[in-house]
């Protein structure tokens, strides 16, 4: 706890204090402007939009957060771009301490708001914090682990952003890169960007409008010339990815009134092909995301 509280002491002497969030957001690039404005916008319907509480979000979170959960109850763990707090809940009701950061102040504010109803109990285990993950107004080797969920490819310089995170992770810590789009999945859905009936939002984000995906040989180059050595690189959906986009498709085109939720008996078999289909050579090359576990050496 003492560390915990080292840290607040020192994003005190950095951020400005409003109401028990902590803000620094020095000079935004138009870019990163743009980015908290379209996240501002959209936070409060990531679990639904996302279909997060389907099984096959739900298999896949659980799975990199267990690399968390062999921690000490006593470390300290930053989130990245903590949007809903969907993952950050979950890590919260572990015991751990926490901090909420994401460039969205409309995020961390619902983020306070959900801890200060749902979870009163834990309120002194998580710090709020608005930031850019480029500019982190945090000590040098200060947390014990950092995951951003779907976050990276967000960064208008994802090397640059890998890198103020290793600085502030402790040496023997671990980055967790969850929910990543690849290469096939991004030109997938590009193929459908002009239809703006199949758009999953009405802002506009520069990321998810340009970004190319990650593919395999990508992951080196990014945490290259930093103290980082990669851990497990996981693909991610198959089969799921063109049901969950299907099924997506037909809520926009039919507006049905709710998204279509699978019975089990049908998502467990499709879980279980894909983790099956994606050990195959070629035929992985169609994985829609990635997980990437990474150590600071």
């Amino acid at each position: 706890m003492r560390e915990f509280e080292e840290i607040i002491e020192f994003i005190k002497t950095k951020s400005q204090n409003s109401q028990g969030v902590f803000l620094y957001l020095p000079n935004l690039t138009d870019f990163q402007k743009q980015e908290m404005e379209f996240h501002d916008a959209i936070h409060q319907d990531e679990i639904e939009v996302h279909q997060l509480n389907a099984l096959r979000n739900v298999y896949y979170h659980n799975y990199f957060k267990k690399f968390l959960y062999r921690l000490p109850k006593s470390s300290v763990i930053l989130e990245v771009g903590s949007g809903s707090g969907y993952d950050l809940f979950s890590v919260l009701e572990q015991g751990y301490n926490l901090i909420a950061s994401d460039i969205s102040p409309a995020s961390v504010g619902f983020i306070k708001k959900q801890v200060d109803v749902r979870f009163s109990l834990l309120a002194d285990k998580i710090i709020y914090l608005v930031a850019d993950g480029q500019n982190l107004p945090l000590p040098d080797n200060s947390v014990d682990a950092v995951f951003l969920v779907a976050c990276l490819h967000h960064f208008e310089n994802q090397h640059s952003a890998l890198t103020e995170i290793a600085r502030v992770l402790k040496p023997g810590g671990q980055i967790i890169l969850a929910m990543e789009p690849s290469r096939f999945m991004m030109w997938f859905t590009k193929l459908f960007s002009s239809a703006k009936g199949l758009r999953i939002h009405d802002g506009h984000s520069e990321a998810d409008e340009t970004h190319p995906g990650y593919g395999r040989s990508d992951w080196e180059k990014i945490i290259a010339d930093n103290p980082l050595s990669m851990v497990r690189l996981k693909r991610v959906w198959l089969l799921q990815g063109f049901l969950h986009y299907g099924l997506e498709a037909l809520f926009r085109i039919f507006k049905l009134k709710k998204r279509i939720k699978l019975p089990l008996f049908i998502e467990w078999p499709l879980l279980i092909i894909d983790e099956l289909l994606l050990k195959i050579p070629i035929i992985n090359q169609l994985n829609w995301h990635w997980i990437a576990v990474i150590s600071r050496i």
